[in-house]
């Protein structure tokens, strides 16, 4: 796969097919190049750096206000490279979003329908080593969240984060409801990828209790 770096000036002057008044691209054959053109572009603009085969597009970073108020953004990362098959395997997707991380000092990353803070790591910290999720009955993966933290606002319910989910709030951690390794019930307090490794954790564990009585819930 033949690939080459990319940077937009400034998303939010629209696409113009003369190339006068909307955002430019420019291309790099180089990720130092582009990065390097990427930190020169004022922070102001909504400016974008990433990765292509000249067919596929791959977004790593991009400039956004995390606050409405926010004369200037910050850097986030906006695509997990891991998510998407084409970019899965490719090293140079790996060490783009890494060499990203690093250089940009990178803290928060977008998901779905948040602004959030980007992983600190692959497994559960030790306070959660014994801890699973109080998942409702119909298992869905939020349903253990009973209040989310909006920088600038503070604690919110599941149903204000979804109203203000177009909006790209900056999400900090949840307060969810959880169980310990002998069904305890407690009140964690967690950042959203401590969560979305707990989900993880929970469903395996509902998935081989199942299998272990045939399918029937104990």
């Amino acid at each position: 796969m033949k690939l080459s770096y990319y940077t937009v000036d400034d998303l939010r002057l629209g696409y113009d097919p003369k190339g006068i008044t909307g955002w430019r691209l420019s291309q790099f054959l180089s990720l130092k190049d582009a990065l390097a053109h990427y930190m020169s572009l004022p922070a102001a603009g909504e400016k974008v750096l990433g990765l292509t085969d000249g067919v596929h597009c791959l977004e790593i970073t991009k400039c956004v206000p995390l606050f409405q108020y926010d004369k200037e953004g910050e850097d986030i990362l906006v695509s997990d490279y891991k998510q998407y098959p084409l970019w899965a395997a490719e090293e140079a997707a790996k060490n783009a979003t890494q060499t990203c991380i690093t250089a940009l000092r990178l803290r928060y990353m977008l998901c779905a329908n948040a602004i959030v803070p980007i992983p600190k790591s692959d497994t559960l910290p030790p306070h959660l080593a014994d801890k699973y999720l109080c998942l409702r009955v119909n298992q869905a993966q939020d349903s253990a969240i009973e209040l989310a933290y909006h920088a600038g606002t503070g604690w919110i319910t599941p149903k204000e984060w979804k109203r203000r989910a177009p909006k790209r709030p900056l999400i900090l951690k949840f307060i969810a409801d959880g169980l310990t390794e002998r069904g305890t019930f407690v009140s964690l307090e967690v950042e959203p990828w401590e969560y979305d490794l707990l989900v993880r954790r929970t469903l395996e564990r509902l998935n081989q209790n199942n299998s272990n009585t045939g399918g029937k819930k104990k």
